[in-house]
């Protein structure tokens, strides 16, 4: 599977399939597990604490604030779908290079 599979993009912005490590010990992306992004976080899969650590890591390494990201879908599974509010176009790029990065 290549990165493509992973970035879908859509109205006003592109989403992401993640693959969620929580409990690691530090935030890292840890390269594609199937299609989609494997992310680890330091925070346990408990009452949302996971997913707001993958949305602050993402808008952080993309240069995005907190609320241009949203998880979308996959609330309380370790796969979820992520959507970047902004264009679609430029957003697959600054996610690309910060995957090279």
């Amino acid at each position: 599977m290549s990165i493509d599979d992973a970035l879908i993009e859509g109205k006003d912005g592109l989403y992401v399939n993640i693959h969620a490590q929580p409990g690691a010990r530090k935030p890292a992306l840890r390269g594609m597990h199937g299609d989609a992004l494997k992310i680890a976080v330091a925070e346990a899969a408990q009452d949302g604490k996971a997913n707001e650590a993958i949305v602050r890591f993402i808008a952080d390494a993309l240069n995005l604030s907190r609320a241009d990201v949203d998880v979308a879908s996959g609330h309380t599974s370790r796969r979820k779908r992520l959507f970047l509010h902004g264009d679609g176009s430029e957003l697959r790029a600054r996610l690309l290079l910060w995957m090279d990065g």
